[in-house]
């Protein structure tokens, strides 16, 4: 009998059933919406039983707030361009092209009006921000090894400045998320570091008026 220790494959069936689950649910938010979501239909597309999804997540809330974080992570890398204004402009133009899908968009404001009181709701909020602001960090950091910000300088403010522009758009005015506003988010974000855009916005015509 050998005495070799086992070798287990990487992730193994526990990896395996949360892909499966957690693409699952984001199949569903996005075809048919948070309210038709539940943890039976998920457990069945899954082809889990529904203990191995309560194991893991304790609500739908929960659930969907960690099938939204995989789908960001996978469609908005952290980019790396070398410089701090690159990855802000590329960071920014994922975002914007992955909020601009109506799927997306339907489930981002059907998620922003769940009752704030529900404290299930309220902490998977917190997760999904959670998961997202920890990716923008890598790039703070990067940007500070590379003298660009200084040390201590804070992931949240740098990204809420970046991002509340879009966000506020999309939720609220509805006015086109294009390359102006991302010329003006990128600018407003790197003016609250005290560092000055290189890259100059695109000019374009007002347009002509009848007089």
């Amino acid at each position: 009998m050998s005495d070799r220790p086992v070798q287990r494959r990487p992730g193994g069936r526990t990896a395996r059933n949360r892909e499966s689950v957690l693409r699952a649910t984001a199949d569903l938010l996005l075809s048919e919406g948070y309210d038709q979501l539940t943890i039976a239909r998920v457990a069945a597309a899954a082809q889990v039983a529904e203990t191995t999804v309560y194991r893991r997540w304790r609500t739908k809330a929960h659930l969907a707030a960690d099938a939204l974080s995989e789908l960001a992570r996978d469609e908005n890398p952290i980019p790396d361009t070398g410089t701090l204004e690159g990855d802000l402009r590329a960071l920014l133009t994922q975002v914007i092209a992955l909020v601009e899908r109506p799927e997306v968009k339907r489930v981002i404001l059907t998620v922003v009006s769940l009752a704030a009181e529900d404290s299930d709701v309220v902490r998977a909020k917190d997760a999904f921000w959670e998961t997202r602001f920890a990716g923008a960090a890598a790039l703070v950091k990067r940007a500070v090894e590379r003298g660009e910000l200084p040390t201590g300088a804070d992931p949240y403010e740098l990204i809420e400045d970046l991002a509340a522009p879009v966000y506020f758009r999309l939720l609220v005015t509805g006015r086109p998320l294009d390359g102006r506003l991302v010329d003006r988010a990128v600018g407003l974000a790197l003016s609250r570091q005290g560092i000055r855009a290189t890259s100059e916005p695109e000019r374009r015509a007002s347009p002509s008026v009848d007089r």
